[in-house]
């Protein structure tokens, strides 16, 4: 589990602070369960990435010259043609950034608050001739050799302001 991270949030005395707690030990001395009890028991909760926030932190990436490599949609309910069509989005996002305008007011109607319509996007940017990802998932998981940037890059200020507004 060295590669993941998970999104938790902690109420402080003007808001909310966003951290990346790694699960590094996961399996050596303690389980999930045991690693996030201890969290809780200190104050700490699990930050739900929407789908608002998923497009935000897309959004934010891209105009630093991430890449956007896919985006998943896990719920059962929705249609092969829509994630068709999110995914033909995807493919003209890759070859030129600005059509992420497309895509998000193709899903302008997944934007309700709370909304869970994207479970999973992954980026990945090219940095000294190697190729980081990071993959974001609906319930703040971070995975990949790129979840460290990523969070203190973009997701730690996007979250932290969304939970605080």
């Amino acid at each position: 589990m060295a590669d993941y991270g998970k999104i938790l949030k902690k109420k402080i005395e003007n808001g909310f602070t966003a951290s990346l707690y790694q699960f590094n030990q996961i399996g050596k001395n303690s389980s999930y369960t045991e690693i996030m009890k201890k969290n809780y028991e200190n104050g700490f909760s699990q930050v739900i990435i929407n789908t608002e926030l998923m497009l935000t932190i897309t959004e934010s990436m891209l105009r630093d010259e991430w890449t956007l490599i896919s985006i998943h949609i896990d719920d059962p309910s929705v249609d092969e043609e829509t994630k068709q069509e999110i995914n033909s989005f995807v493919e003209m996002i890759r070859s030129n950034p600005l059509n992420f305008n497309k895509l998000s007011n193709y899903l302008d109607w997944a934007l309700d608050e709370g909304s869970i319509f994207i479970d999973k996007i992954k980026m990945s940017k090219k940095i000294d001739d190697e190729y980081p990802f990071c993959e974001l998932y609906s319930n703040g998981l971070l995975f990949g050799s790129a979840k460290d940037v990523v969070f203190a890059n973009y997701l730690q200020k996007i979250v932290e302001d969304y939970l605080n507004e």
